[in-house]
């Protein structure tokens, strides 16, 4: 199977993927609440689609190391070749840099900002909340949710963002 082949499989498995999980952020947003519960699910929901994402991202970059080798750094060589060497929010960072080298989308998003901290923190509170130890690891005041929901809302962004640039980069033309 030659390398383009191999790219839009990925591509559609990407898009198969994503529709879902959109449609399910969809739905979740749409019966938003102040409640713990909704706020647990859509932590869970935004991090499932987050990591599908970049999975996706991955793949569809190391199909490109194949055809072309742009100057990675050794952290973001290794995200590709393996999700396990890393934090999720650190594989996530990884893969999202080397794609938009991959693909030639321009600055990738500013990994040194606060939006980023708080995205870090979404991930540790996805963590907690899928390995409770005790109480504050599945409690959310409402100061700790709007931080989480502000690095969630980045992460969405940032993921949209790549695909809109890719749409732009690849299919338009």
């Amino acid at each position: 199977m030659n390398a383009q082949h191999k790219m839009n499989s990925a591509m559609n498995n990407y898009l198969q993927v994503a529709e879902i999980l959109s449609n399910d952020l969809m739905t979740i947003l749409e019966q938003e609440t102040e409640c713990e519960t909704w706020k647990r699910t859509y932590i869970r929901h935004v991090s499932a689609m987050i990591e599908g994402d970049s999975y996706c991202f991955q793949q569809m970059a190391v199909i490109g190391l194949e055809v072309e080798s742009p100057s990675l750094t050794s952290k973001e060589e290794k995200a590709l070749k393996s999700s396990i060497s890393f934090s999720a929010s650190d594989q996530i960072k990884y893969v999202l840099r080397a794609a938009y080298k991959m693909f030639d989308l321009g600055d990738p998003p500013d990994f040194s900002g606060r939006e980023w901290e708080l995205a870090k923190e979404f991930f540790l509170k996805r963590h907690k909340l899928m390995h409770p130890k005790k109480l504050e690891d599945i409690r959310i005041s409402g100061e700790e949710w709007e931080k989480l929901h502000d690095g969630s809302k980045w992460l969405v962004a940032e993921h949209f963002n790549i695909v809109s640039r890719l749409y732009e980069r690849y299919a338009k033309h």
